[in-house]
Formats: structure tokens, sequence, C-alpha cells
């Protein structure tokens, strides 16, 4: 079957199944999920139902290895190759042990939306030289190599979603708000729906607003410097704070906090987004040093760091969503929302009358939403309909994401 035959045949169906991987900044590993999509006669999406999930978590070495990549100077490009290749391994493996949890026959499933391990975002121009003159170009990079993950797997990929919406001016990011809108609106409510990855991002559903309505930003970084801090201070015997426990210990240095909030990405307005380069393990180490010049103890830095993450998130609200619309709910997702301390938090520092939830105390387990959007995205690109939103990313108009791979005949 080529890709014609692909496209043809799926467009005539209206119930579709799809694998959705995510590889988030946090580096745990992989997720994988079945979601069944329906569609109305007329193709548009009508629901998206989770089937099962699998996660991989990543070693170790995995872990480093990938670091290395993401950090200026750590690597060279035989890393970066070797690794592009490893990782699809990773991901079919995720993939072929999902089929076999599930307990679904193979052909049954339609495809694979892939949206690999980001090791690079640059969303801020940088001049090249071009065939006419300099150029300011962008640029971001997930690796996985999709025609290994279709050998492996014996089905079609779907990957590389971000690369359309730079193409058209846009930053790539955040594209989960497309599914956002199907699994949490609430007719009346304003709702935020907010990721903790490895960087933190939110998708804002306004009080009485359509799909058109959306907006979506990254509120900084997420779990990102917690882990980072707590593999530190523990010579990498853990690799998180579990439940917040650690933090919960400590007491949180308001003078650290002040510094760490003069960041000038939280004051730029949306669309933004931003990432690992940013916020790796080098700032980590920076905060480190801060932390050890005030005399802070292990658990008075992982609590500030925490509650870092809690305030970047409030404040992003009160600096841009709530001018915009009124809140009711915001909505948790990713490994954030198994911290009990940063969701504490993140309440303790919102407006009275906001709640703070759990994704999987509304239905949808936290670990699944964002590889369940790439499944979406994966189907909207097979349709052939856009599945980016201009006014998340920045991007001139809305084009179809992500670049069909065919399993080897």
């Amino acid at each position: 079957m080529n890709t014609n035959d692909l496209i043809h045949r799926y467009r005539k169906e209206t119930t579709h199944r799809i694998i959705g991987l995510m590889s988030g900044t946090s580096l745990d590993g992989v997720d994988a999920v079945l979601v069944t999509i329906t569609s109305e006669a007329d193709g548009h999406v009508e629901s998206v139902t989770l089937e099962d999930q699998v996660a991989i978590p990543y070693t170790n070495d995995v872990k480093a290895m990938v670091n290395c990549l993401c950090v200026k100077g750590a690597a060279d490009i035989e890393d970066l190759c070797f690794a592009h290749f490893g990782l699809a391994h990773w991901n079919g493996e995720a993939v072929n042990r999902l089929i076999e949890h599930s307990g679904v026959e193979r052909d049954s499933i339609a495809a694979i939306g892939m949206h690999g391990q980001t090791v690079w975002h640059a969303p801020v121009p940088r001049t090249f030289p071009g065939p006419e003159g300099s150029l300011a170009i962008t640029g971001t990079l997930q690796i996985g190599n999709a025609q290994m993950v279709a050998s492996l797997t014996g089905l079609p990929v779907i990957s590389d979603f971000r690369s359309a919406d730079m193409a058209e001016g846009g930053e790539g990011a955040p594209l989960a708000p497309y599914i956002d809108y199907l699994l949490f609106h609430q007719e009346g409510k304003g709702i935020a729906v907010q990721n903790i990855g490895g960087i933190g991002n939110v998708t804002v559903l306004p009080q009485g607003g359509d799909e058109e309505a959306i907006f979506a930003f990254d509120t900084g970084p997420g779990n990102m410097i917690i882990d980072q801090i707590v593999a530190l201070g523990t010579s990498g015997e853990q690799q998180y704070d579990d439940g917040g426990a650690i933090a919960a210990r400590g007491t949180v240095s308001e003078e650290l906090l002040t510094q760490m909030m003069r960041d000038p990405y939280f004051a730029k307005k949306p669309p933004k987004s931003t990432g690992r380069e940013v916020y790796g393990s080098d700032y980590s180490e920076q905060v480190l040093k801060q932390a050890e010049a005030l005399g802070l103890s292990f658990e008075d830095l992982v609590a500030t760091a925490t509650a870092f993450t809690a305030k970047t998130i409030a404040s992003s609200y009160k600096d841009f969503v709530l001018p915009v619309t009124a809140l009711d709910t915001v909505v948790v997702s990713g490994g954030g929302a198994r911290n009990k301390t940063l969701l504490s938090m993140i309440q303790g520092y919102l407006p009275e009358g906001i709640s703070v939830h759990p994704s999987d105390e509304v239905g949808v387990p936290d670990q699944a939403r964002e590889a369940m959007a790439f499944a979406l995205m994966a189907h909207e690109s097979l349709m052939g309909r856009p599945s980016n939103i201009p006014k998340v990313t920045g991007a001139n108009r809305r084009v179809v994401l992500g670049t069909i791979t065919m399993q080897q005949l």
C-alpha cells in the first residue's frame, strides 16, 4: 500500500484506530496510547476515546545521553545520529507493547502519530547565510527516525508535526491545544488546561467561547528544574520529587524565588514557547549556586523550585489569561499532576474561586493527554485538514501538519 492508497482508504471510513506517541521534555520515557476516533458524515471529529495506554520509562543511561544532546557542546554529531535511530527502537517497542497489552489486531490500527524526542527548540530567529543574503531562521528538532519505527511496527508513521507551522512563521508550539477543546471544554465555564511536563504549557478555553477562541502558550519550566535539582542533590539516586514529598519538608526562600521570577520570559506576551535549551542543566546549576550562597538546605531549594513552577503558572494566568476570561477550573495533566505539593502551591497562588484538579479527576489520565493529541493530529493529517491554531503558535495560517512515512513492503 502506498501513501495515496492509505489516504484514500482512510478517508472513506468514519471510525479509526490510531496510536499516539509522546516523549516529553522531562525525558521520562515514551508514552503510547491507543485511541478510537469517530467522525461525523462531513469528516469532522466527533469524539476521541482512549482505549489503552502503556509507558516505557527511559533508563538513566538513555536520559543522560539525550540530556547531553540538549546542552550546547555536550555532545557531537555522531551522538545525535545514533540517538536518532536508537530512540526509534524505544518508540517502536512502545507501539508493540501497546498492541500486545490491548489485544487488538495490528491490522485494525491505521497509523502512528509520533511526536519524537525534542532535543532543541529555537523559536527565536538567528541569522543564517542564504542564497541571496542573510536569512532569519527558526527551527526545532525532534528525533526518533520515523522510517525505523515504521519498519519495527509494520505501520505508517506520521511525524515531524511542528515544522509545517514554523514554515508559516509560527513557533511550532504549543500543539496539544487542538485536542483540549474536545476533551475538556464545558459550556459556560472558563477552563485552563495546564500541562506540567518538563515545560509547563496552558490551553485556555474561555467562558462561552468556541474553538476559535482558544489560546495557549508555554508558561515556563514545569518539572524540569525540580527534577534536575533533585537529581543533583541526591547524586542521581532520585530523578524526581515523588508526590512533592521533599518540597513539603522545606521552606520556600522568597529571596531566591524573587530572583528567579525576574526572568524576562515571563513578561513576554503570547504566543511564546520555550524549552530545555533555556531551562536545562546549566540553569539548574546556576540556581544551585545561588541557593548555596543563601545557605539553603536541599529541602528548601526543592521547595523553592516547586514554588517557582507554581508561581510562573499563576502569574501567567494573572497577566495573560484573567484579563481575557474568568477561570472556573484548572485541569492539570502531565507528571506534575502527581506532585501534591506543586498542586497545592498553584492553588495557593491563584485568586479565590478557581479550583485545581488533576486531569484524572475529569476522566483523562494525566500521562495520556499529549500522546492523544498527536494521535488526533495524525488523524487530521490523513484527512488533509490543518491542526495548528495560528492564534496559539503565531503562524500566518492554518496548515496540515506532519510527514507520512510508510512501512517497507
